[in-house]
């Protein structure tokens, strides 16, 4: 058997993607995870389960032993600079040969000091910068299956479309996109030698999907007043101060702008907001399905 692709993270949405790809494509995957019986629900055995976490040493160590190449993927918190760090230094330590990570998006990144997310994976990539190992960066922008589906239940129950971050125009990004750059990383002979920042084909703002959804809905959809993003209380969570952030800087415009980076990795245009609009409401298409057992 080959040696295993450690996933982390590999039980949220976006790592669920990840695994369901690479073993379609026959890969050997090992996932770590604090909620072994939970990965085993999703994904049968089709994967091989690293019972553990972050914070134990021991369960890294183990995880990573053996392994041929790691996807680094976390929540949102306060440690995630710390966490993956060490996953990544046990990593280089047990002799695997490459890392991608799922990174924050460029505008939270760059310039450094905006964002406490964006500060944390920096700290990340600089720390892989400086191992002894092949490694590459997905920033993706702002996800689709985190905005829209919000959008969609205010139009469909005849609300006003209210995002949270006034009528700024976004470029966002479908999560299997993200999902098929990261399996195509680690899989390739060699990943590109820059951070991958991953957008989705156009910028579009609330008025747009506004008229994208009416069309589809054959009937008007309105949109509230643009409305500036509120400050959250310093005793809120890393995770809700983070999104506010995220809000304030997606309100500033950051997120307005497109690349071409997912069509010169695979070949072909990212999905659009249209497309993701269309197969929602049509429940075409819109499931992933889940790799191995089902819940």
């Amino acid at each position: 058997m080959s040696a295993p692709i450690l996933v982390t993270g590999a039980t949220g949405r976006l790592g669920q993607l990840i695994v369901a790809r690479l073993v379609g494509k026959n890969q050997h995957v090992r996932v770590f995870t604090r909620r072994p019986g939970h990965a085993r629900a999703l994904f049968g055995a089709s994967v091989e389960v690293a019972s553990g976490d972050f914070a134990d040493p021991v369960s890294v160590r183990a995880a990573v032993r053996g392994i041929q190449r790691l996807l680094l993927l976390s929540p949102l918190s306060g440690t995630l600079s710390i966490d993956q760090i060490g996953v990544a230094e046990a990593a280089v330590a047990a002799g695997a040969s490459r890392i991608v990570k799922i990174s924050g998006a460029d505008w939270t990144i760059d310039p450094p000091g905006v964002s406490m997310s964006g500060d944390a994976h920096a700290a990340v990539e600089w720390r892989l910068r400086g191992l002894p190992i092949e490694h590459v960066s997905l920033r993706p922008n702002a996800w689709m299956q985190v905005a829209l589906p919000k959008l969609i239940h205010q139009a469909e129950t005849g609300q006003m479309l209210s995002a949270g971050y006034g009528g700024a125009g976004i470029a966002f990004i479908d999560m299997r996109d993200i999902a098929d750059v990261a399996a195509h990383q680690l899989l390739a002979h060699e990943v590109i030698g820059k951070p991958a920042i991953l957008t989705g084909p156009a910028i579009v703002d609330l008025r747009q999907i506004a008229g994208i959804l009416a069309r589809l809905l054959h009937r008007p959809v309105a949109v509230a007043d643009a409305a500036v993003p509120a400050i959250t209380a310093a005793d809120a969570s890393f995770e809700q101060r983070a999104v506010a952030q995220f809000k304030g800087l997606i309100a500033a415009g950051r997120a307005a702008y497109a690349t071409e980076a997912v069509s010169e990795i695979l070949g072909r245009a990212p999905r659009s907001v249209e497309q993701f609009l269309t197969e929602h409401l049509t429940a075409a298409c819109f499931a992933e399905p889940r790799t191995g057992a089902r819940n």
